[in-house]
């Protein structure tokens, strides 16, 4: 399911810095906590598991919407009055009160060195079911991260790389299998990716981005993702809706891999 997060800034033209992905999944995890520690701890520590040991927390969220102000080197200033945000889960809908009475009235806090603005949700509003089939065109709406292993380092592809195809559905099967798994149910040894497939269809307006997703003096990850691409994506419904309520690509839990149906 899917909710989108309307936020009243409690300064007038507040400022930001570019990263804040990180620190805003670092509140998601609080508010997570406060209301259901043993499922926080879940995901923090185990997540949803592949028989490989691969862990994933099938959660993502989008970019801030808002009307850009003044922009600076490490941040930018907000010139609404509002700012929306969704976040997105791979939950049922019986969860869906838990859900905005988990967000309501919230206070979110962003902060490092330079910058502290905070934000109070005024209002939780949940989406309506998102509509697809078994080849759906996609946008990348925030920066997705594929990468593969050279000599035991992520080396990220953009999506016109022959290779990125691949690793992204490898991911999207691995995530699939992981919720197999934690619901208990049997994993067909037959299953292979014969019918999946992806397509890159505009890259026009394609954007790079580089983030780091840990912050701190003595130890800081930096990933380089790519967003506001279109592509179609072929495979089983079950499998795609993983993919668009829990993230496509790598780091989905710190908002990355959000995308958007498109219409048509």
């Amino acid at each position: 399911m899917r909710f989108t997060l309307h936020l009243a800034p409690q300064t007038k033209y507040p400022k930001l810095m570019w990263n804040y992905a990180y620190p805003l999944s670092a509140w998601l995890y609080g508010v997570i906590a406060n209301a259901d520690s043993d499922y926080a701890s879940f995901l923090h520590n185990t997540g949803y598991h592949t028989p490989s040991g691969k862990s994933f927390k099938h959660f993502t969220f989008s970019d801030f919407r808002f009307k850009m102000g003044k922009m600076f080197s490490d941040g930018f200033e907000i010139a609404s009055p509002t700012v929306q945000w969704t976040v997105s889960f791979l939950i049922d809908k019986t969860a869906e009160s838990f859900i905005i009475g988990l967000f309501q009235d919230q206070r979110i806090r962003l902060f490092n060195r330079d910058y502290d603005t905070t934000f109070i949700v005024e209002r939780v509003e949940t989406l309506p079911e998102l509509i697809f089939s078994s080849q759906t065109k996609l946008v990348a709406s925030s920066a997705m991260v594929v990468a593969e292993k050279v000599n035991g380092k992520d080396q990220y592809l953009e999506p016109t790389h022959e290779h990125f195809g691949k690793y992204l559905l490898d991911g999207l099967i691995d995530k699939y299998i992981s919720v197999l798994q934690e619901r208990g149910e049997a994993i067909n040894p037959a299953f292979n990716d014969t019918n999946l497939a992806f397509k890159l269809l505009d890259s026009s307006k394609m954007k790079s981005r580089k983030v780091t997703i840990k912050e701190g003096k003595d130890s800081a990850t930096e990933i380089r993702g790519f967003r506001n691409f279109q592509f179609e994506l072929t495979a089983p419904s079950e499998i795609i809706k993983v993919g668009l309520f829990g993230g496509l690509g790598k780091h989905s839990a710190a908002g990355f891999g959000y995308c958007e149906v498109v219409d048509g």
